[in-house]
């Protein structure tokens, strides 16, 4: 009986407790595992495109239309003329707008009120820039620059039809394809490429965004043309890159071997040529490259404009001065550069663009080439080397050189397996 006592006390002791705890949580929600949490909502930061808040606005993306105007864009987001007319009047000190591209991006950023008025316009010129024409409170424009990355790149690549169906056919460029012909040439004739020749370069890729929009410089490059290698290295003595061999030497002339991107040589200097369009044998004193309309024309060297007009025979040309030695013609351009007679260019300035203006029958470019006052054959000349490399950049050169070995060396080339390289030649 006793036993039966004592379990029961137990028992009710237990029932004691437990009500104990559950009436003390009931009526005191303090306790510290029902203590509110308080959480404060996070509020997402404002999203903003060119500078713009997008909560403000609302937003319509378009692209130029063939003969639009910046008025058929504004009028019917209740821009007044007048203010179209302002619009017109500021914008060519920045960028004017009647310089529109079609095809390219615009944005349009408006308040829908009472009525829809336009706040911002933003046109995309290329994809590195972009110009915001202000038309809320007073109007303002200016262009703004998007960030730009440089990638290290690398490609490798065997000829089986020529460079730029090599090049192209791994993804790369028209301006990758101009670069690598730059850098070895002047020591191999990109003409002679041969079936199974293959090369190796590593380069940097600008982009915006994630997308590329252009190439910078090669920084190292591996040729093999019938079995025999080039390699090319950049180093920076100081004041820009140039380009040298294994052993240091320069791999470049004070002149750009090809004055257009990559082409074909169509007709040779030559002192009785038929011509094509006179149908008289007369005789050719220049090189014609032929190349697509409206493909840059590059000048050849540094120099002065001294001739830049229009002839019935040349069409639109220009001529430069480089020294007292040399002198180069650029003839049939479809139009000029922005450089005017009697302004010094750079080497790789772009003076104009090939056409077919004058006696031609086709797109290309005469190149001429005068030694000392007279007209000699470009390609056989033997044309001063760019400066070489000085004594105390010989220990740096060859760090930079064994590391770009060991890059070139690294990259896969899935077509040959026992190939000589930069390391084992």
């Amino acid at each position: 009986m006793k036993k039966n006592l004592g379990l029961a006390s137990v028992v009710s002791l237990v029932v004691v407790v437990v009500l104990y705890f559950y009436f003390s949580k009931e009526s005191n929600p303090f306790i510290e595992e029902d203590i509110p949490t308080n959480e404060v909502a996070e509020i997402p930061e404002p999203l903003y495109k060119f500078g713009i808040p997008l909560d403000e606005y609302q937003m319509l993306e378009g692209k130029i239309k063939r003969n639009q105007t910046i008025a058929d864009i504004l009028l019917p987001f209740n821009i007044s003329n007048q203010d179209i007319f302002s619009i017109d009047r500021l914008s060519k000190d920045v960028f004017s707008v009647r310089n529109f591209i079609p095809n390219r991006d615009y944005t349009l950023f408006y308040t829908e009120d009472s009525i829809k008025r336009a706040a911002y316009f933003v046109y995309e010129p290329s994809p590195l820039e972009y110009v915001v024409y202000q038309l809320k409170d007073s109007i303002s424009i200016y262009k703004e620059e998007r960030e730009v990355e440089t990638i290290e790149k690398t490609m490798s690549g065997r000829i089986t039809v020529s460079l730029d169906h090599s090049i192209r056919e791994k993804g790369g460029s028209a301006a990758l394809v101009s670069a690598v012909a730059d850098v070895f040439g002047w020591q191999i004739d990109m003409r002679s490429l041969q079936v199974g020749d293959w090369f190796k370069v590593i380069y940097e890729e600008r982009q915006v965004n994630g997308e590329p929009i252009g190439i910078g410089k090669v920084l190292g490059a591996e040729f093999n043309h019938i079995r025999n290698n080039y390699m090319a290295y950049a180093y920076d003595q100081g004041d820009g890159f140039d380009y040298y061999d294994d052993l240091g030497e320069s791999l470049q002339r004070a002149f750009l071997r090809y004055p257009v991107e990559f082409s074909r040589i169509s007709s040779r200097y030559s002192k009785s040529r038929l011509h094509p369009v006179l149908n008289t044998r007369r005789a050719h004193l220049g090189t014609d490259f032929a190349a697509a309309k409206g493909t840059p024309i590059k000048a050849a060297a540094d120099g002065v404009i001294i001739a830049r007009g229009y002839t019935g025979g040349n069409g639109n040309y220009v001529k430069i001065r480089h020294n007292g030695t040399y002198t180069t013609g650029y003839l049939h351009m479809s139009k000029f550069g922005n450089y005017k007679n009697g302004q010094k260019v750079k080497k790789g300035d772009i003076i104009g663009y090939v056409g077919s203006t004058g006696l031609a029958t086709g797109n290309h470019l005469c190149f001429r080439f005068w030694k000392r006052g007279e007209q000699v054959d470009f390609l056989r000349e033997d044309l001063p080397a760019e400066k070489p490399l000085s004594a105390e950049h010989i220990i740096k050169f060859e760090a930079m050189k064994e590391l770009m070995d060991k890059k070139l060396n690294d990259i896969p080339m899935d077509w040959v397996e026992d190939v000589i390289t930069a390391s084992n030649r």
